[in-house]
């Protein structure tokens, strides 16, 4: 059975500084429920945590999240002010888990050029 394709869009700006991603995870739980999305809804949380502490760390400020998508898949993007674009690095106590975990949950990902900064995004289904 095909899920329709629905493009529903929620965006959240969490206020900077620590607890951010806790709001943003909280966000995502919340807009995955009221959407009925199939899929893995832990994922999902874990890579808008993900993203969301990425730009809280690396880019500073402030960053917007917006989710796209509806019942069978979601678009998950996290824009900040920096134009820094992510890279892997290796992977140790100091960090560099981000971007490996976010090529294993999502479909496919990448970063995009936004105003001053940039978008990062993954699709999940």
């Amino acid at each position: 059975m095909d899920v329709p394709t629905v493009n529903l869009v929620a965006e959240y700006s969490p206020p900077g500084g620590a607890g951010s991603a806790g709001l943003a995870r909280e966000f995502t739980r919340r807009t995955l429920a009221a959407w009925g999305y199939l899929g893995a809804h832990d994922d999902v949380v874990l890579a808008v945590s993900e993203l969301v502490a990425n730009a809280a760390r690396h880019a500073g400020g402030t960053s917007t999240v917006r989710l796209a998508g509806g019942a069978g898949r979601v678009r998950v993007e996290v824009a900040d002010d920096s134009p820094v674009r992510p890279h892997l690095r290796p992977q140790g106590t100091d960090g560099g888990w981000g971007l490996p975990l976010i090529d294993r949950l999502a479909r496919c990902w990448g970063v995009v050029a936004h105003g001053h900064g940039k978008v990062v995004w993954c699709e999940l289904a």
